[in-house]
């Protein structure tokens, strides 16, 4: 890819903002902080935002604490960070992100509705944490702590290089990492095996009430309110949970469904090979990756568990065609 319109761009702006998207993971936090910290080593003057607050697990990347610190009337420049649309922006970084002379946004989502003046996309990267990986480092902004930074990006979109998304350019970026001695084996235990004794309480009780359906080809796990005041949990204790049952012998469709509030919830929808998780949460106005999307649904948990078996169906139907 041609990164040297993206790093002109950068180095003719003074005040920039750089944006995670809403429900932030690793890789929006991890390439928005690389970004943030890369671009003070220029002498600019970097601002970063998210509407939501991190999570335990997120706030092992250094930098978190500099979120939504301070804000100006405009900016030389705006970055959205792995945010496929307006939307997934949130409320309040929206406004911070339309306050740009120029608008910039850097991702990998294939739903990606180009929004920006300048857009970085590229759909067969595993994470945006890729992306940024090449982009630094011909920008001359990798060192230790961005590194470490891309790193925890790479490792939690790709399933710890796991996912079909993962390919040679993948591999390449993460080796690009590991020559700043970034100690990947602490990333991947903190973000992929360890969890805390209530998340596996919640995790444990979630999984034995799984449901399956159609011969099993559709597994459905859902957390509700009871659930988590009973485990002492919340939404951001249920990240990656989905996977244990698209990883079951014969799943093709899997979905996690989370109580966020009375008769709203978050769905993550994770599919096999042969079906595209990302058709199934445009129905729903959500989107993704052809294996990973997630929406929200408003509903009585009863009609919409049944509404999402309509949709996984009618999609399984349609890869039979």
């Amino acid at each position: 890819m041609d990164y040297q319109n993206i790093i002109n761009e950068i180095k003719k702006a003074n005040t920039i903002a750089v944006i995670s998207h809403i429900n932030p993971d690793g890789d929006t936090v991890g390439s928005s902080l690389a970004i943030y910290k890369a671009i003070q080593m220029y002498g600019k003057k970097p601002y970063i935002f998210c509407d939501d607050v991190m999570t335990d697990k997120l706030s092992f990347l250094q930098g978190t604490e500099d979120y939504n610190k301070a804000k100006l009337d405009k900016y030389d420049l705006t970055i959205a960070v792995d945010c496929a649309d307006m939307e997934r922006l949130g409320v309040y970084s929206a406004e911070e992100f339309k306050k740009g002379k120029r608008k910039m946004v850097i991702d990998h989502h294939k739903t990606n509705t180009k929004y920006g003046d300048i857009n970085l996309i590229d759909i067969n990267a595993a994470a945006t944490a890729q992306i940024v990986t090449f982009l630094l480092k011909e920008m001359g902004g990798l060192n230790r702590e961005v590194a470490r930074l891309l790193y925890s990006g790479l490792v939690t979109d790709s399933g710890g290089f796991t996912f079909s998304n993962v390919t040679a350019k993948t591999m390449e970026a993460a080796s690009i990492l590991l020559e700043y001695d970034i100690a990947a084996h602490e990333i991947c235990d903190h973000f992929l095996k360890k969890i805390k004794m209530n998340t596996y309480k919640l995790k444990a009780r979630t999984l034995s009430n799984a449901k399956f359906y159609d011969n099993n080809q559709i597994g459905i796990i859902s957390f509700l309110k009871k659930d988590f005041d009973e485990t002492n949990c919340d939404n951001s204790s249920t990240e990656g949970m989905v996977n244990n049952i698209i990883n079951v012998i014969g799943v093709r469709v899997a979905v996690a469904i989370s109580e966020v509030r009375e008769q709203n919830f978050k769905v993550s929808i994770r599919t096999g090979e042969d079906v595209d998780s990302s058709k199934i949460a445009l129905m729903f106005g959500g989107g993704g990756h052809k294996n990973a999307a997630g929406f929200r649904v408003n509903g009585y948990y009863e009609d919409v568990v049944e509404k999402i078996l309509k949709a996984v169906r009618d999609e399984i139907c349609c890869s039979w065609e």
